[in-house]
């Protein structure tokens, strides 16, 4: 965090350098560098755009990738913003998630004779929709700006587990040699991980989690400099509560029953949480304290 810091204080001081002193809110050209009723503004995250720049400064080529990289691998959260006058905006908040994977995994045949195999396979799949609205209010009559607000948001979010297998349950085989998943039950079902085969007396078809639900009214207080005209980088602290709700779940499992196989289905146990405390915004792929890019037009 110390480095991201830095480079954000590096990179507002190199950017002025471009462009008048703090005490001209136009530029040469005549653009304003404030904004004004009617504008409209889009933030994101600076996260991975310091990092890079961080790990230029510090020589971490290794993990020096593209912004680009990093911020289809993030969880951002798009915060768009309505200006119905120079000192109050309207905020509103989306972030959309459609995640799945897929792995295979080769194991012997059971029964052959000349080392065939058959493959198991195990696919995850998780969404999350969430949607937010706010009003802010903003202070300052130079490129340094302060501002603070309040926000209302909501989310729905679900994951689940699939598993098939090549090798089925008959009555020569009621312990069929089958894949071995990491991380099924109890664990983190957004890591699925082949950790060897054997043979199975029962194995899982189906993991899935009960849907969630979530809601949260949270305060915020940030600060953001005016790089360029109508181009910002701030920071933003957030507080306040937050409620979600889990419900029950359900499991599959297989298992011999002498001939061929049975399927059981069982519920598995739901969650609750409040909590009033910084960072709520984590579950939207923020935290307590964030760096934001803004542009307006």
């Amino acid at each position: 965090m110390k480095k991201m810091i830095v480079t954000a204080a590096l990179a507002i001081t190199s950017l002025s350098l471009f462009a008048q002193g703090s005490d001209q809110l136009v530029s040469k050209k005549g653009e304003q560098y404030l904004p004004e009723a009617g504008d409209w503004a889009i933030s994101f995250s600076a996260t991975p755009i310091l990092q890079y720049v961080g790990n230029m400064f510090s020589g971490a080529t290794a993990t020096n990738v593209a912004p680009a990289a990093n911020f289809l691998n993030a969880n951002q959260t798009i915060i768009g913003k309505y200006f119905v006058d120079n000192q109050t905006a309207y905020r509103g908040l989306l972030r959309i998630g459609i995640n799945s994977m897929g792995q295979d995994n080769i194991v012997a045949q059971d029964g052959s004779t000349t080392g065939g195999t058959v493959t198991d396979h195990a696919s995850w799949a998780q969404h999350f929709v969430g949607l937010g609205a706010g009003i802010e209010k903003r202070r300052g009559k130079t490129r340094l700006q302060g501002y603070y607000g309040a926000e209302f948001m909501f989310f729905l979010a679900g994951t689940s587990n699939t598993y098939t297998y090549g090798n089925a349950y008959n009555s020569t085989y009621q312990a069929p040699t089958s894949t071995t998943w990491g991380n099924v039950a109890g664990g983190n079902q957004n890591n699925i991980t082949a950790t060897g085969s054997a043979p199975a007396a029962s194995r899982i078809l189906t993991n899935t989690q009960g849907g969630t639900f979530g809601i949260s009214l949270q305060g915020f207080i940030g600060v953001e400099y005016f790089i360029l005209p109508k181009i910002s980088l701030g920071a933003e602290y957030t507080w306040g509560i937050n409620f979600q709700s889990t419900a029950q779940g359900s499991m599959s499992v297989e298992a011999a029953n002498g001939t061929s196989s049975t399927t059981t289905t069982t519920n598995t146990g739901g969650a609750s949480m409040f909590s009033l405390d910084s960072g709520i915004n984590t579950v939207w792929g923020g935290s307590n304290a964030n760096l934001y890019l803004t542009f307006h037009f």
